[in-house]
């Protein structure tokens, strides 16, 4: 005598493990897309220091200005793209600094206990290092 699964149980049965392997994937993946700050748990932030050049103005007089970026980081901490929204510094020093962060490696968002892709929004600001006070009169004799 054979055995014959009853068609009814079996294809429930089916229907039921394809399900559980489509949760399961569900569940697993990550998002393709970029989280924005306000909708992960945890902001992404960087491994180390930044360190920036700065620019020096034309015939030694210091250089003000300010940069935005906005930084495409993904699952892996990995910077993917490096976007200019504004900028009032020299192109060169613009190119510096994205390349600086090109290179830096951060710590990727949270967003319900996973790690995922997120935009990070830089503001850097140039400013002239504060240089030690000189003195511009000789000590009185008390």
């Amino acid at each position: 005598m054979k055995y014959r699964p009853r068609t009814r149980h079996f294809v429930a049965a089916l229907l039921l493990a394809a399900a559980v392997v489509a949760a399961l994937g569900w569940i697993r993946r990550v998002p393709e897309r970029y989280f924005a700050a306000e909708e992960v748990d945890r902001a992404a932030f960087p491994l180390r220091r930044v360190e920036l050049p700065y620019p020096q103005g034309r015939e030694g007089v210091d250089y003000f200005g300010t940069v935005r970026f906005e930084l495409l980081v993904d699952e892996r901490g990995e910077v993917e793209r490096v976007d200019v929204l504004e900028a009032n510094v020299p192109t060169a020093y613009l190119d510096q600094s994205a390349q600086a962060f090109l290179e830096t490696r951060f710590e990727p968002a949270v967003k319900d206990g996973r790690k995922v892709k997120s935009v990070k929004k830089v503001e850097v600001r140039f400013a002239p290092p504060i240089r030690a006070l000189e003195a511009t009169t000789a000590p009185s004799d008390r």
